[in-house]
């Protein structure tokens, strides 16, 4: 008998682990995961063979933990937000070494160091949709709906400035309103961007979320759920614009129907 593959699921938060543990198991993986303390749903654990907690820097540890385990591959999954990583990181004796040698934090470098970090330790890195091509956004409009003639200029415009942005490893979001830039992602995160956008500019902005210029496609695509509408909704937008091939469509079903509900237009291209 041939021997059961494991991987490692270093997990973040949002429910994109539990969807890669649950399709992984589905094509007979054996799935270790290093969740991460304050990010990851506890939920995790019921949905993966081998579990484990981790504080956000760990990763000596969580190299270590991943070999014990049979995994000599594994996924970094689901985000972790920078602000609270900058509060709550304990790092070990390796991660602060990685981190010595990193010339940028911006999340893009840091992913690719973290990642190499891994690869180091004897651990390859898989990309994050491994047992997930369905949930990978497909060109056309999601929603009944699709974006006006008006609304398809905001979008050009946005993914303009999306590749400016993420050219220089800002963010992935862009907010655009009447022709007008009202809000780019840094730290904060899509939903708080969203946000300030609405309290800028009031209803009828259009929200456009790209992959990054040369983005490491292993890790950290866009990823939208319907959270995300529902962060549109509450500030009165019209659009949400995302990219075919590269994001990452959580609970798609859902997304959609709460899309249609609020008059979002959501189109992938």
């Amino acid at each position: 008998m041939s021997e059961v593959r494991s991987v490692g699921l270093v997990a973040g938060n949002g429910r994109f682990p539990v969807l890669f543990a649950r399709g992984a198991r589905a094509a007979g993986v054996r799935v270790v995961a290093a969740a991460q303390r304050g990010e990851t749903d506890p939920a995790l654990e019921a949905e993966v063979d081998a579990f484990a907690w981790f504080h956000i820097g760990q990763f000596g540890r969580i190299a270590d933990y991943l070999r014990e385990h049979g995994a000599r591959e594994a996924a970094m999954v689901g985000g972790i937000g920078k602000l609270k990583a900058f509060r709550n990181a304990r790092p070990d004796l390796r991660t602060l070494k990685l981190a010595a040698s990193i010339r940028s934090f911006n999340d893009d470098a840091l992913l690719r160091a973290i990642a190499g970090f891994f690869e180091g330790e004897g651990v390859r890195i898989i990309p994050s949709t491994e047992f997930l091509s369905e949930i990978v956004a497909v060109a056309g409009a999601l929603t009944r709906r699709a974006p006006s003639a008006d609304e398809a200029r905001d979008i050009a415009l946005g993914r303009e400035v999306a590749g400016a942005i993420g050219r220089a490893d800002v963010g992935q979001t862009v907010v655009v309103r009447a022709g007008s830039v009202i809000a780019v992602e840094a730290a904060e995160g899509t939903d708080a961007c969203i946000r300030r956008a609405g309290e800028l500019a009031g209803e009828g902005i259009v929200v456009v979320k790209r992959c990054k210029p040369g983005q490491d496609e292993r890790f950290d695509l866009p990823a939208i759920g319907p959270g995300t509408i529902d962060s549109i909704a509450a500030a009165k937008g019209r659009v949400l614009a995302i990219e075919a091939g590269r994001t990452i469509v959580i609970d798609a079903e859902e997304l959609v129907r709460r899309a249609d509900e609020a008059g979002v237009a959501v189109v992938a291209g």
